[in-house]
């Protein structure tokens, strides 16, 4: 069960959740949970500043694909895991926003990977059809306690028939607390 965890599906959005991290580790623990209701050419969206925790949900998503050790590809901007099905963990944010790009993410998902892209804002390609966006926010009028610095909203939608159905068969599972919008 994933704590504090609020679902919602309506005619404008077929599935999605919020969820409350307080710290690297339960943002890990999501991304672990999550990864077991991922599939070959899913391709994940992560946005939100710096620091907000998008490489520590992707560290934790290759850590419950079966892989070890994951890198920020900042510099080097793809980095690929050969995890039970291969991931591709893609950091945008020294590309310039809008730039032409040498690369395809559509490709990279149509060859079997589950694909994780940090920045995807600066991406002018074309939108692969089978996607999780998870927007990671810090909140800003909390107090500056300790453990308040550590908090992080991730919000969790879905487009695609494949991504959609492995997100609320996620939200299911994990006990989400789920309200239908459209009453």
């Amino acid at each position: 069960m994933i704590p504090f965890c609020h679902g919602q599906k309506s005619s404008k959005v077929k599935a999605g959740f919020f969820y409350l991290s307080r710290g690297p580790e339960e943002t890990r623990h999501l991304a672990s949970a999550l990864s077991r209701y991922s599939f070959p050419g899913l391709v994940i969206l992560l946005s939100g500043t710096l620091g907000a925790g998008k490489t520590e949900f992707v560290r934790g998503f290759a850590s419950g694909s079966g892989w070890g050790d994951v890198r920020s590809p900042s510099f080097t901007i793809i980095n690929e895991y050969l995890a039970s099905t291969p991931i591709t963990h893609v950091d945008l944010y020294r590309v310039e926003r809008n730039a032409s790009t040498e690369f395809s993410l559509e490709e990279f998902s149509r060859e079997g990977s589950i694909v994780l892209v940090e920045w995807p804002e600066n991406w002018d390609g074309e939108r692969p059809s089978e996607v999780w966006k998870i927007v990671f926010s810090v909140p800003e009028d909390l107090n500056s306690g300790r453990d308040a610095q550590n908090l992080r909203f991730l919000e969790v939608q879905c487009e695609g028939g494949r991504a959609c159905e492995m997100l609320e068969r996620f939200m299911f599972g994990a006990g989400c607390e789920l309200e239908e919008a459209d009453r």
